[in-house]
């Protein structure tokens, strides 16, 4: 039986994806269709570790803000209040409120 590693190489090798992040990108969007309930897991994890503000969270784990505040509650994690991370300044800045 053939490694994954020989197999990502043997889909580059036919063209069928340009590279292993390609095919690893694919891979990964197929696999949150068949485990939608992994989306909310990545979205913990990203606001967790604070690589995403809560309403970048919510959107990649397809909630409200509301409900995902009540997840993180459920949870016992610590919603982070007034947290001004770039990626809340550009969406203000796009909303014309800087």
């Amino acid at each position: 039986m053939a490694s994954t590693d020989e197999e990502i190489n043997s889909l580059i090798r036919t063209k069928s994806y340009a590279s292993k992040d390609e095919v690893i990108s694919d891979a990964l969007r197929a696999l949150l269709v068949l485990k939608p309930g992994l989306k909310t897991e990545i979205a913990v994890d990203l606001y967790k570790t604070c690589k995403v503000s809560l309403w970048r969270a919510a959107d990649v784990a397809g909630m409200s803000l509301e409900e995902f505040k009540e997840l993180l509650a459920s949870r016992s994690i610590k919603i982070e209040v007034g947290s001004r991370t770039e990626e809340s300044l550009e969406r203000l800045r796009k909303a014309g409120v800087l």
